[in-house]
Order: C-alpha cells, then sequence, then structure tokens
C-alpha cells in the first residue's frame, strides 16, 4: 500500500512538472532554432578566383628544405578552380566514356559506394587527360596556392591559428583512408574550395623550380624532373604541412594522389 501510494505522488509530481514546463514555453514563447541546413555546390562545380595580387610562399616556416621561400608577390588573371578533388565517379566515367588508358592504379581506391571519394592513385599524366577531356586543364602551382590561402592569404583552410588535426583528413585524424568530399567545413578555403588541407594531395602542372631568390645547395629535387604537388593526405602528418608548403614527386608517382582542375586565366605550357 504504502509503495502504491509513493507512485501516485511520484506520477502526480511529473504531470505537474511538465505542465508547468509547457505553461512557461507558452508565456515565454521562446522557440528553439532549428540548425541551419548547410547547402553544398554539386559535384563539378567550380569557383572564380579574382584577378590580382598575393603573396605566395613563405619566409616563416618554408619547410625542410626550404622550398617554399622566399615569400614574395605573384599577379594573376582571374581564373575557376573546382569546388572538390576529382571523384571516383566523375574519374570513372572518363574511363569508360574516352579511349584513354591509366597508368595509375585508382581503382584500388575505388569500391561501389565511394562515387563521391576523391579519385587517388593517379600520375599525372592521368590528371592532365582528365581535365583535357571535360575541357579543363591542371592548375599551376600559383593558383592553387591562392585559391587554397583564400582572400586573407591563411596559412591553414581556418586561418591562421595553430595545427588543428580535428578540421582535416590528414595522417593525425586517424581516418586512414579517403573519405567523401567536402565532409569538413572546416577544411574549406576562404575561396570555397573543400579538401585543400587533407583527403588526398594534388597534382599540379608546374615542375619543382626554386623561387627567385630562393635556396637550391643541397636540393636535389631541383633537377626538372619533380612535379610540384600540393597539400597533405589521409597518409601524410598535416602537422609539417602548411597551404604553402610544396612537395616534388616524379610525374609518373601516384600513391595517393588525386587532382582538381582549372580554366581561364593564363594557362601554362603543360609540364613534360
Amino acid at each position: 500500500m504504502k509503495n502504491l501510494i509513493l507512485i501516485i505522488i511520484v506520477s502526480l509530481s511529473l504531470v505537474l512538472l511538465f505542465a508547468a514546463c509547457g505553461q512557461a514555453e507558452e508565456e515565454t514563447g521562446e522557440v528553439v532554432p532549428a540548425e541551419p541546413e548547410i547547402v553544398k555546390p554539386e559535384i563539378g562545380s567550380m569557383v572564380t578566383i579574382p584577378a590580382g595580387e598575393f603573396t605566395m610562399g613563405s619566409d616563416v616556416r618554408p619547410g625542410n628544405p626550404p622550398l617554399a621561400k622566399p615569400a614574395h608577390t605573384v599577379n594573376l588573371p582571374e581564373f575557376e578552380i573546382d569546388v572538390y578533388e576529382v571523384t571516383n565517379g566523375e574519374y570513372a566515367r572518363f574511363n569508360i566514356e574516352s579511349d584513354y588508358k591509366s597508368e595509375g592504379d585508382w581503382r584500388s581506391f575505388y569500391k561501389i559506394g565511394k562515387e563521391n571519394y576523391p579519385v587517388a592513385n593517379v600520375t599525372q599524366a592521368d590528371a592532365k587527360a582528365y581535365c583535357e577531356w571535360v575541357g579543363k586543364r591542371l592548375p599551376s602551382e600559383a593558383e592553387w596556392e591562392k585559391a587554397a590561402r583564400g582572400p586573407n592569404g591563411d596559412a591553414y583552410p581556418w586561418g591562421n591559428d595553430v595545427f588543428d588535426w580535428h578540421n582535416t583528413n590528414v595522417s593525425e585524424h586517424g581516418i586512414r583512408d579517403t573519405q567523401e568530399v567536402g565532409m569538413l567545413e572546416t577544411d574549406k578555403s576562404g575561396y570555397g574550395l573543400y579538401d585543400v588541407m587533407g583527403n588526398v594531395q594534388e597534382w599540379t602542372s608546374d615542375v619543382l623550380e626554386p623561387y627567385e631568390g630562393g635556396e637550391t645547395k643541397g636540393v636535389k629535387a631541383y633537377n626538372g624532373k619533380f612535379i610540384t604537388v600540393r597539400g597533405a593526405s589521409y597518409a601524410i602528418k598535416g602537422d609539417s604541412t602548411l597551404l604553402w608548403s610544396r612537395h616534388a614527386y616524379l610525374p609518373s608517382a601516384q600513391y595517393g594522389i588525386g587532382f582538381r582542375c582549372a580554366k581561364g586565366g593564363a594557362e601554362a605550357p603543360a609540364s613534360e
């Protein structure tokens, strides 16, 4: 009997509590706002990067060896560049509808369900062939850096704060694989490019050469054979990569490397 009375008392207390809460909400009229829906551009979309000067490279953390030194001013005409890294779905369609035979083992990164993941394991020739097929081209490394650093010349997509592995798909994040393009709002440049810091590294059209006034002593990669690749990837430590960092690979390299396309601007001659 005592237990029954206790249950009745508790039940009445809860009813009164919910009623009071409902009355308070009616009196205040306060409504919790819904989270705004993020509407992202479609796969294949491009953004326009305005003409003008920007600071390329850095004297602060130029890397070891210091490939990104010295900081210098570059003036570029207006151009367009892909919002996302080229996806498996886009590249698969290219392979089906063209007669091009890929050099890279891109299928090792692809399986059904990963159509919107970035294509990886492509050589520079593969990247060039795709860009040409869609009426575009590979970006120069100056174009890539300007678009990635945004209008404020940021060191990271999220600004100039310290490196934070939560913000990008790099080795420290722990995913250890590519992820769907555009998943991380924090890895988006001020111009709207996604995954400029992580996911996959990206081919450019340029042979690696020293910047004017840059240090060349002991840098074996300045031999005319290496291509500049930008950004980090799921397999590379992000704390050693900034948006001005330069990586060098032979054009036949492929592991974990993808790309995005550009068009317009001052189209540089293709690298050999």
